[in-house]
């Protein structure tokens, strides 16, 4: 029904300037406050000698955000969106026999993120409406776009735009 509503939406702008501002309100709407998740699992086995597994090593990733602020405007069927977003950022480090490193020893890396993710989404009749991905910027912690936290932060607010659909 989201993208019936959503396609409709986009291809009623294109009729009026009324209807414009609507369907980005609209569209703005439903992806305020939505919340969106990414995680990967960088462990390993560490086997003996023998081949026999003695555990694991590596990290896990994960970032967790919310969609704080949206904006947009419609370019005839195609939304130009923006949107801030906020959440934390956790890297923990594993060891052999496959526990969690203690904090204490810098086992866990832990940041708060926030930054614009701009994006587009493209509706035509009958058809899924097209999400085009952008990039992020104004990065908060660590303004190294290609750091982990950044790279995990913005895949979460990718998750979060694409479950609205």
């Amino acid at each position: 029904m989201k993208n019936i509503s959503i396609v409709s939406l986009l291809i009623a702008s294109s009729f009026s300037g009324l209807v414009q501002a609507g369907a980005v309100e609209d569209l703005s709407a439903i992806l305020n406050n939505r919340a969106g998740s990414s995680s990967e699992d960088r462990r390993s086995d560490v086997k003996g000698p023998l081949g026999v597994k003695l555990g694991c090593k590596g990290d896990t990733l994960e970032a967790n955000v919310s969609i704080t602020g949206v904006s947009g405007k419609l370019e005839g069927d195609t939304a130009v969106m923006s949107v801030t977003y906020g959440g934390k950022y956790y890297r923990q480090g594993w060891d052999v026999p496959c526990q969690k490193v203690s904090s204490n020893l810098g086992g866990l890396e832990e940041r708060s993120v926030s930054g614009t993710y701009s994006f587009r989404v493209t509706g035509k009749a009958f058809q899924k409406p097209t999400i085009t991905w952008g990039q992020g910027s104004n990065f908060g912690e660590v303004g190294d776009p290609g750091h982990d936290s950044n790279v995990f932060a913005i895949r979460a607010v990718q998750n979060a735009i694409a479950s609205a659909f």
